[in-house]
């Protein structure tokens, strides 16, 4: 009897790592670069570089840099898109994780800045036209970044649940980035040589 339970359990045993191992390889993780990103620069003031003098006709989605700052009465949000896998879209259940990585910051920090995070209440813009009278509303907080106070570090937060969500109506994942969180904070964009990425890991 002893020799019989000791195979069973070493049957299941075995039976628990094989499922280990099977789910292990059928995960898959996907580097999603940024598709589309922009400043959204949103002022009372006037904006001599912008069309009409008007802030809210700034126009920075070809820019090399993404700001997030505020100053009173300027403020910018930096607007980033990304493009969920195929499998995912309507399926949330196949995405296991989903995690978001900023480049490093260009701005010399003194010290950690955290940022908030929102959901663009539509995917649907055009990088290029994007400004501050026609960007997507920001939507509700889906959590916060920590930016290193150190240059050279690229800063990561979790946004599985935001994701999950967004593939159950459309492969469009559109997020803000906040500017409550600190004076002046710099990125640079995609057309700057390093993009923001999302790492999604389906099965």
């Amino acid at each position: 009897m002893k020799f019989l339970t000791t195979a069973v359990v070493a049957t299941a045993s075995i039976a628990a790592l094989s499922a280990v191992a099977i789910s292990a390889q059928t995960q898959k993780t996907y580097d999603i670069k940024v598709s589309k990103d922009a400043t959204i620069l949103r002022s009372t003031v006037s904006c001599p570089n912008c069309p009409e003098r008007n802030c809210y006709k700034c126009t920075l989605g070809a820019d090399p840099t993404l700001v997030v700052s505020n100053g009173g009465l300027a403020v910018n949000y930096a607007l980033l898109g990304f493009t969920l896998p195929s499998e995912t879209i309507g399926r949330p259940d196949r995405l296991d994780k989903c995690l978001l990585e900023l480049p490093a910051s260009t701005t010399n920090l003194t010290q950690a800045v955290t940022l908030p995070i929102s959901a663009a209440a539509s995917p649907f813009w055009d990088e290029y036209s994007v400004s501050g009278s026609n960007a997507p509303t920001v939507g509700d907080n889906i959590g916060s970044v920590v930016v290193p106070s150190y240059n050279g570090v690229p800063a990561q937060v979790d946004l599985t649940a935001a994701c999950k969500a967004a593939s159950t109506s459309g492969a469009g994942f559109s997020i803000y980035i906040d500017p409550y969180g600190a004076n002046y904070v710099q990125f640079p964009s995609k057309e700057g040589g390093q993009a923001s990425y999302l790492h999604v890991t389906i099965h």
